[in-house]
Order: structure tokens, then sequence, then C-alpha cells
């Protein structure tokens, strides 16, 4: 991957660890009246979770709209927490690409990045948010691209999950990573449009392919 200048991450179960965010969200779930109606427990949403992203399918939306949920427990951001190889690995490839953010995210990405103490490694920060447009769709990767002012052939997306992250980035052109993590790490390449360019499990292994 000589030929790469810029490389873009998704945020979620590639920079920070959502776990505690998931194990909160699923038990706030099952205490709603609506699941306590149909006898859904936080295991049973869990799972379902997992399901959704095996399939290939939105994680969270496909559970609410499974189940007709109304009634939402929110995503608490406050829980999550920064990999402990992110400042590292982020302060090593700094000092040789340009760096920036693709992330399907609520508003304020900035000021998180900014509390993790990260921001600064970022000279580009695309959030669906500030974008309205959703990941897997790929003009939020074409607005990176054009923003960075880089051609595809010269960046690489990082992320966690082959049907967000992968898939829309190769079919723009770009060259990707999957770092299997979180629900992400647990899918499976289902065709030649997802297959990544490289697999690593961890933050720290971007360093070996780089």
């Amino acid at each position: 991957m000589k030929e790469i200048t810029h490389i873009f991450f998704d945020v979620g179960y590639t920079l920070v660890n959502e776990d505690a965010v998931w194990e909160k969200r699923c038990l706030e779930q099952a205490e709603t009246p609506e699941c306590r109606k149909l006898g859904l427990s936080a295991e049973d949403i869990y799972q379902a979770i997992i399901a959704a992203s095996l399939a290939h399918k939105p994680q969270y939306r496909t559970v609410v709209s499974t189940y007709h949920l109304t009634e939402v427990a929110p995503y608490r951001h406050d829980l999550e927490r920064l990999y402990d190889d992110a400042v590292p690995v982020l302060e090593a490839l700094s000092a040789r690409y340009t760096l920036g953010i693709i992330a399907n995210q609520t508003d304020g990405l900035a000021g998180r990045l900014e509390a993790y103490g990260i921001r600064s490694y970022f000279s580009h920060v695309i959030s669906s948010w500030d974008h309205q447009v959703m990941k897997p769709d790929p003009r939020l990767f074409e607005i990176a691209l054009e923003e960075a002012g880089c051609p595809p052939e010269r960046a690489l997306m990082v992320g966690d999950r082959l049907d967000n992250d992968v898939y829309p980035a190769k079919t723009v052109g770009m060259k990707t990573i999957w770092i299997r993590q979180g629900f992400g790490g647990m899918q499976s390449i289902q065709s030649e449009t997802q297959k990544p360019d490289g697999i690593v499990n961890s933050l720290s292994e971007l360093l070996n392919l780089l």
C-alpha cells in the first residue's frame, strides 16, 4: 500500500470500545414497558443485535424494526472507551499519512474526539450527522475524498464492518482494512465486493501492514 497518502477511520469499535455502551443500552431497553410486555431480556436484545450484524443489516435499527419498538433506549457516548492502542497508533500513522474520520455518528463528534484526546490527529472529520448521509451510502466516502482532495486509489478506509465500511469504500475505489472488533468483527465475507485488502484484529496490527 505504498501509494496510500490518506487513511480514514470509522469510530465505533474501530477507535473506541463500545462494549459498556451496548451492555447498558440492552439493559435499559429490556426495562421498557414494551420489552417487558414482549418478554425480551437484555440478553435477547444483545443476541438480536449480533444476528442483525451477522446478516449484514443495520444493528440496532433492525432490532427496533423487528419488534416494532417505539421507545428506544439511548446510546450513551459517555460509556465509550478509547482503545488502549489508539493513541500510539494514531501518533505513528499521523507522521506518515493524512488521517481522517468517516463515521455514522450523532451530533458532536468533533467534541468527543477532543475529549478522547485524539482530535488533533485528524485533518478531516466526516460525520453522517453533519452531512445527513449515512453509511453504507458511498456518498459519505465521496464527500470525504472531495474534502481531502484525495483520489480514491490513494485513500485507505479502516473499519470494523464489512457492510458499512469495506463494501462502500471499495465501491468508490478506496483500499480497505477490516479491523475485527465488536459486532462487525463477527461478520463473514459474503462476496468479492466485501473482500478487504487487509485484515487485522487490533489497531496495533495496522503498523505491521503499513
